[in-house]
């Protein structure tokens, strides 16, 4: 596996989970939506911007993408605010589609499994967020 193996992996987590944290009732919803953000933060869209986007110039935008995520997630928590998660939901999906779409593609060799991100989270964190003991790869 490699790093863009991985990260669309990580896409596809993410499509699961959104689908069934819009089905949770209120008392697991916050706890749930709070992991998976400090997921896609701490980890996917570090690793992202660490080494993936560094390298290709047009990749400006989607660096840019996390913030907003970061800082419109955080808004939902600290708040709660139900009725605005839908909409992170989806900048979040298009952003991952868009990523797909147009940068990944980019990337002619692969690009070797670097796991220091994902080591500072914590190996087990990482897996109950994605299912997967990455150390096995």
């Amino acid at each position: 596996m490699d790093m863009i193996e991985l990260l669309k992996f990580e896409h596809g987590v993410f499509r699961v989970r959104f689908y069934f944290i819009e089905k949770l009732n209120d008392e697991l919803l916050w706890e749930e939506v709070e992991r998976l953000h400090n997921f896609i933060v701490n980890v996917h869209a570090k690793t992202e911007d660490f080494y993936i986007f560094k390298d290709i110039p047009d990749a400006k935008p989607y660096s840019n993408d996390h913030m907003l995520i970061e800082k419109y997630g955080n808004s939902i928590i600290r708040d709660k605010r139900k009725d605005w998660l839908p909409r992170y939901i989806k900048i979040v999906l298009d952003h991952n589609l868009n990523e797909e779409k147009y940068i990944f593609p980019k990337i002619k060799e692969k690009k070797e499994l670097v796991l220091d991100v994902i080591r500072e989270y914590g190996f087990e964190e990482y897996e109950k967020v994605t299912g997967i003991d990455i150390r096995n790869f």
